[in-house]
């Protein structure tokens, strides 16, 4: 008995210094270190004002990290709308998905993004390969509204440039100093169009980058127009265009107003492929957007670990937004755990399984509670009287919680959809639960139920949905969620408290409460 106390002891002193250690090296590596020599830190804010909303989706797209800058954070403030991120089918680029909200005549969409830009001393990375389809190739050179590829200037200009000795390369190169040679920038009569910019010699950036569309496209060479931002301090900045032609299996960049051929300065974000428009809709509606970008200093959680070190391994503040999401999810289970825990093992509070309700918990941090509490509560009904229904088949364990996960999906599916109808949600990951948890969540409230009377499984009921409750209000805040991400080893000391807890052999606080009156008359006695 005294030896595996002493082992106890011993394991979670270990745990505690060890984790204290690791914490106290990271907190000394944040104030130490410095961003590498020509690394800067920028801020691009977004906020849209839809001030007449009427039903149907709006696409809004964001930034995404590239080889010469990352997107370290972003943060989402919305206000009459839902929202979502997806990736956009054939550019790959990020989109907020965002849909009003039943009642609401206006939204506000205000989003920041913080980015890293890398140095443009550093060494260059290559593009990445990329084989299109025959279908996106097509689409690559098809005719557009404002790309007029069978105009007889456009193909005069084009004989001009192109000859049977020279190959695509040459073409491609030529076509770009045609445009940044010949064509003007702004000017009287300066315009948006392709042909008007070939025509005239004068245009918008806009106008520059179409021309050199159509020129391509006609060649046969495939090109698109990005929008995006020139990284530069600006209260309302103005959004940028240039092109990319797809050659060897590569996206080159171009910009011809500022004589860029192949490659661009890190400071050119992409934000939108093969679009003008940054917020775009099937609908018609008025919005005001202002874009404003600002240089910051460096935080110290970001510049605490140099890229040349294996210790950066344990930098998780360095994975993209998205995977951030997963991972922060990921280490709050630990810490639902710990709360559940206490629960059980000090307060005294059954619950269907250890790690049931935080697992519930983690289900709404990224959902929005009222939808999903209602198709929660609606599966867990329709889920309940379903087990009810299925004892008088009598059938064996297996194909019954089968039956029952069949249900659950059913439900679910027709909750999502009807929610997605009424416009309330823009997608189904916004109300989906987790489906495993619940199908047994309803066989434990049943099996108890039989064994111990309804009373008791709505009493365990009530204990997980508390528990879950509690740890909702704990794994919510955001403050936690950034803490545990950038010091991963507060698991250690998470380990720790766990193996303490694990210890306590003791009275349970309901049980002091439920055995007040005894504890009261044996006081009495005594004196």
């Amino acid at each position: 008995m005294v030896k595996e106390q002493r082992l106890v002891a011993w394991t979670v002193v270990i745990l505690v210094i060890t984790g204290s250690l690791c914490i106290a090296a990271r907190l000394k590596s944040l104030y130490r270190a410095r961003l590498p020599r020509g690394e800067t830190v920028w801020r691009l804010t977004y906020d849209i004002d839809l001030p007449a909303l009427k039903g149907g989706k709006i696409h809004i797209a964001i930034p995404d990290s590239t080889p010469y800058s990352r997107v370290f954070r972003e943060s989402f403030s919305h206000q009459g709308i839902w929202m979502d991120i997806l990736r956009t089918k054939r550019t790959l680029g990020r989109e907020a998905i965002i849909v009003p909200i039943v009642g609401h005549d206006r939204g506000r969409f205000i989003a920041q993004f913080d980015i890293l830009l890398k140095s443009e001393q550093e060494p260059k990375l290559p593009n990445p390969k990329v084989q299109l389809t025959t279908e996106e190739i097509e689409h690559y050179l098809q005719e557009e509204k404002a790309v007029q590829l069978t105009d007889p200037y456009v193909l005069n200009i084009l004989s001009q440039l192109t000859s049977k000795q020279i190959n695509k390369s040459k073409v491609l190169e030529r076509i770009f100093e045609y445009c940044s040679e010949n064509i003007v920038q702004g000017g009287q009569g300066a315009t948006s169009d392709a042909l008007g910019a070939l025509q005239k010699g004068s245009a918008t950036t806009l106008g520059r980058a179409r021309a050199m569309i159509v020129l391509c496209r006609t060649a046969k060479i495939p090109a698109r127009l990005v929008t995006g931002f020139f990284l530069e301090s600006a209260l309302d900045a103005r959004k940028r265009y240039w092109v990319e032609v797809y050659s060897r299996k590569y996206w080159l960049p171009c910009d011809p107003e500022n004589g860029y051929f192949g490659e661009l300065p890190s400071t050119f974000v992409p934000i939108r492929r093969d679009s003008t428009d940054i917020v775009r809709s099937s609908l018609i509606f008025d919005y005001k957007a202002r874009y404003s970008i600002r240089r910051l200093l460096p935080p110290p959680s970001f510049t605490a670990l140099p890229e040349n070190r294996l210790w950066n391994i344990l930098d998780l503040t360095r994975l993209s937004p998205g995977m951030q999401e997963i991972i922060t999810l990921l280490l709050l289970l630990p810490l639902g755990a710990l709360i559940t825990t206490i629960f059980r093992n000090i307060i005294g509070i059954h619950t269907f399984g250890t790690f049931t309700p935080a697992l519930i918990a983690l289900s709404f941090v990224q959902a929005d509670w009222r939808t999903g509490a209602v198709v929660f509560f609606i599966v867990l009904t329709v889920g309940i009287l379903a087990r009810l229904l299925l004892n008088k088949l009598k059938l064996l364990m297996v194909a019954r919680l089968s039956v029952i996960l069949t249900l659950v999906v059913l439900c679910m599916i027709l909750a999502v959809s009807i929610l997605d109808y009424l416009g309330l949600t823009p997608s189904a990951s916004a109300v989906l639960l987790p489906m495993v948890i619940m199908t047994m969540m309803i066989e434990r409230f049943n099996i108890t139920a039989e064994e111990d009377g309804h009373k008791q499984a709505f009493k365990i009921f009530a204990g997980t949905m508390a528990v879950a409750l509690c740890c909702l209000l704990v794994l919510r805040e955001g403050h936690i969620a950034k803490l545990v991400l950038a010091f991963p080893e507060i698991q250690l000391l998470n380990a720790a408290a766990l193996i303490v807890i694990g210890r306590y052999s003791g009275y349970r606080l309901n049980e002091l409460w439920r055995f007040r009156d005894i504890a009261r008359s044996g006081t009495q006695g005594v004196s």
